[in-house]
């Protein structure tokens, strides 16, 4: 989105205040209290959400969240929005977060889908820096794949 609103004052400093509180809860292990500084930091941008500086890159940030925390079915809650906020066309970057999400739910067929347009138009490039599993997956599957005759 390039036309957004900057955040009211101070909330810019609430987010990144409640994002880094947040991190270290979920690196000690406390989820729920990493939710809750993740959804503070999503109730410091005003309504229209999306319209505001911070809400593209934290409609990915949260998907991730839970897809990290193992609760692919609320990181597939996210998925849409973080669709509208990275559109109106497919995004490669969501696509492939969408794609580890369902391989995270163990919707292996949906992973394989994403994964695949994202490699003919990529290669390897979405999969870099990423969770090696996300790669190996894909190109297992292909390699097991029977020749169309």
């Amino acid at each position: 989105m390039s036309d957004v609103l900057p955040l009211p004052s101070g909330a810019e400093e609430k987010l990144y205040e409640y994002g880094a509180l947040g991190r270290q809860a979920q690196e000690a292990g406390d989820f729920d209290q990493a939710e809750k500084y993740v959804l503070a930091c999503w109730n410091c941008i005003p309504d229209p959400k999306l319209s505001y500086d911070h809400a593209q890159s934290l409609t990915a940030d949260l998907v991730k969240f839970y897809r990290d925390i193992g609760q692919p079915g609320k990181a597939a809650e996210w998925l849409p929005l973080a669709r509208q906020a990275y559109g109106p066309e497919p995004d490669p970057y969501i696509e492939f977060i969408a794609a580890t999400v369902h391989y995270e739910a163990g919707e292996l067929d949906q992973a394989f889908e994403l994964f695949q347009r994202l490699f003919k138009a990529y290669k390897t490039r979405p999969f870099q820096g990423e969770e090696p599993k996300y790669l190996a997956f894909y190109l297992d599957r292909v390699k097991n794949q029977k020749p169309n005759k």
